[in-house]
């Protein structure tokens, strides 16, 4: 059994965390598919940021959870604000960049296709510039 974990954008941490059991699937927002909100994140605002990874994950607002944490199988955890406006303002040429980089992080064992990872931070991206754009925050629906 593996994780799912689904972006998506609310107003605020109370809408956000109203859609634990289900899923964001009914929300009027675009979702996005990808990988984890905690430690793949984590290396990829580093490598758009320059910030390490130890200080992005030391900073309390990093994976904050909006759900119960008494949840049996499903979370809704908060994304910073770092993080979407990183996302929001990075350029084409910015998330090609450091597509391969990311790929040969640990997180993906040294060997993640950038190609596949390129798409998926394209539609994040996109993402995070709705949520700018609505004055909105992101956040991931990760279950197992």
């Amino acid at each position: 059994m593996g994780m799912f974990n689904t972006y998506f954008i609310a107003p605020d941490d109370a809408a956000a965390a109203a859609v634990v059991d289900d899923g964001p699937a009914g929300v009027r927002s675009p979702v996005v598919e990808a990988v984890g909100a905690t430690v793949e994140a984590g290396t990829l605002l580093a490598l758009l940021s320059g910030a390490t990874y130890e200080s992005i994950t030391d900073d309390p607002s990093w994976s904050r959870l909006v759900s119960s944490p008494d949840h049996d199988s499903a979370w809704v955890i908060a994304m910073p604000d770092t993080f979407t406006e990183a996302l929001a303002t990075s350029s084409e040429d910015r998330l090609a960049e450091v597509a391969t980089p990311w790929s040969e992080t640990e997180e993906f064992w040294g060997n993640g296709d950038a190609t596949e990872l390129l798409s998926m931070l394209q539609e994040w991206a996109a993402l995070a510039r709705t949520a700018r754009d609505r004055g909105e925050q992101m956040y991931c629906w990760a279950a197992l």
